[in-house]
Formats: C-alpha cells, sequence, structure tokens
C-alpha cells in the first residue's frame, strides 16, 4: 500500500491559509493536521489529513448548532 503526502502549500490551499500561517500554527502548536519532519520538508501523509478534515468539520458544526442554539 502506498502513501501519499501532502506538501505544506498543497496543505495551505485546501484550508485556505498561506503556508506562512501553516507554519506560524505549527510552531506555535495551534490545530493542524498531523505531520511528520523529514530532513527540512514536513509532510501530511493525505489519508490522516482527510481524517482530521472530517473530524475538524464535525467538531467545528457542532459549535455552531450549540451557539445557535444558545441564541434562542
Amino acid at each position: 500500500m502506498s502513501v501519499n503526502y501532502l506538501t505544506i502549500e498543497q496543505i495551505s490551499r485546501k484550508l485556505h491559509i498561506s503556508p506562512g500561517t501553516a507554519r506560524n500554527r505549527l510552531s506555535r502548536l495551534r490545530p493542524m493536521p498531523p505531520s511528520m519532519k523529514i530532513g527540512r520538508r514536513r509532510l501530511f501523509p493525505e489519508v490522516e489529513f482527510e481524517e482530521w478534515m472530517s473530524k475538524y468539520l464535525e467538531s467545528s458544526d457542532s459549535i455552531q448548532s450549540d451557539s445557535q442554539e444558545s441564541e434562542k
């Protein structure tokens, strides 16, 4: 089984942030997809990125629905 990896530039495009913002989030331990550093490159396993995105979207949906219910 072959594992595909995404670069920080590819992740940034998918998250709609700049590569610099992605690097800042990684260095400040902000929420970012699982990654590994190989040499000087930061790589993100594609399967883990997709799982992280689905969990992140689910949690943000539940936060939004909770805040909408509290406004009622």
